[in-house]
């Protein structure tokens, strides 16, 4: 297969996007190192864990990075050490551990004759309040959270890092990717959350009236453009990466009803200053620079994810 000498790295691999990437890495015949935190969970990796290699390591360690990097191709990072949520209350150190960090990995890229770096950045924060809906790529709107200026300064480095030293790249701004391996313990990702507290009969809390709207994307169509894009050679550099169709959050909750045939619990809470109304993605862009079209529904996503946790709930609880 023509993709086995490429050696590709995923920062951030062990969580919910980084393993779903080196799983359809490694189908695509590539040669995949994972590299993530001390002593992190493998609980993602393990269905194919004896096809990958493994680094622990600090991100923010310049030693580490660059010890990481030797004999590599292809450089994928995903590590953020904060969420939208979060970002606001510690802007200084968002800075210090997103920012900071990435632009000390574009330096070993550099020193390492890295051929291309992916930046996995946000659909769903860079673009701030849109004017017109769907969003392009060459909108340029004010982020409402520090996790989206840091998100979009990094890009911006990128660009620097390209025309000064030549350093290849491309960046996929997701909108809300969802699926199998998501972890819905935590702030991020509306529909595990919402998944898990039905089948668990919790309750459901929810910022406003549910008239929110998102472009959710099935993980597997996300990762499955991103992977194509490493035989294409474009001039374009930034790709939104979407299902081109938004639904509310009330509308999430209906479909999650129908697949379940539980009813969720929701409490409505008042609106957030950070919650932007509507982000639907234009990825036409992505479709046609790869070839490629999200092929999994809604509800055969959310449905795919439910079969998920009553299989693996015992990690979760």
């Amino acid at each position: 297969m023509k993709n086995k000498n490429k050696n590709c790295i995923i920062f951030g691999g062990g969580g919910f996007i980084g393993s779903n990437l080196a799983e359809e890495l490694v189908e695509k015949g590539y040669k995949v190192t994972v590299f993530d935190k001390l002593y992190f969970n493998r609980f993602n990796l393990k269905s194919f864990i004896n096809n990958i290699d493994i680094i622990e390591g600090d991100f923010f360690n310049k030693q580490d990075i660059k010890k990481a990097l030797r004999n590599k191709d292809i450089v994928i990072h995903l590590v953020s050490s904060t969420v939208p949520e979060n970002s606001n209350q510690n802007p200084i150190y968002d800075i210090e551990t997103n920012l900071i960090s990435s632009i000390n990995l574009f330096n070993e890229c550099i020193a390492n004759n890295i051929s291309k770096i992916i930046f996995i950045s946000s659909g769903g924060t860079v673009y701030g309040i849109p004017k017109k809906i769907p969003i392009k790529e060459d909108y340029y709107g004010h982020p409402l959270c520090s996790y989206g200026i840091v998100k979009k300064t990094i890009e911006d480095y990128l660009f620097m890092f390209n025309r000064l030293y030549g350093l290849d790249f491309y960046i996929f701004r997701l909108s809300n990717p969802f699926g199998i391996r998501q972890n819905p313990k935590v702030s991020q990702g509306v529909i595990p959350v919402f998944l898990y507290k039905t089948i668990k009969k919790e309750k459901i809390e929810v910022w406003g009236d549910g008239t929110v709207v998102r472009d959710f994307i099935y993980i597997k169509d996300a990762v499955n453009c991103i992977v194509k894009s490493l035989n294409v050679n474009t001039s374009e550099k930034i790709f939104n990466l979407g299902s081109g169709k938004g639904y509310s959050l009330n509308e999430i909750l209906k479909v999650i009803h129908d697949v379940t045939n539980i009813k969720p619990n929701v409490i409505y809470l008042p609106a957030r200053s950070i919650d932007v109304p509507i982000n639907i993605l234009d990825s036409s862009l992505a479709r046609k620079t790869f070839k490629w079209e999200p092929k999994t529904s809604l509800k055969e996503g959310i449905n795919n994810l439910y079969k998920y946790f009553l299989k693996n709930i015992k990690f979760y609880d």
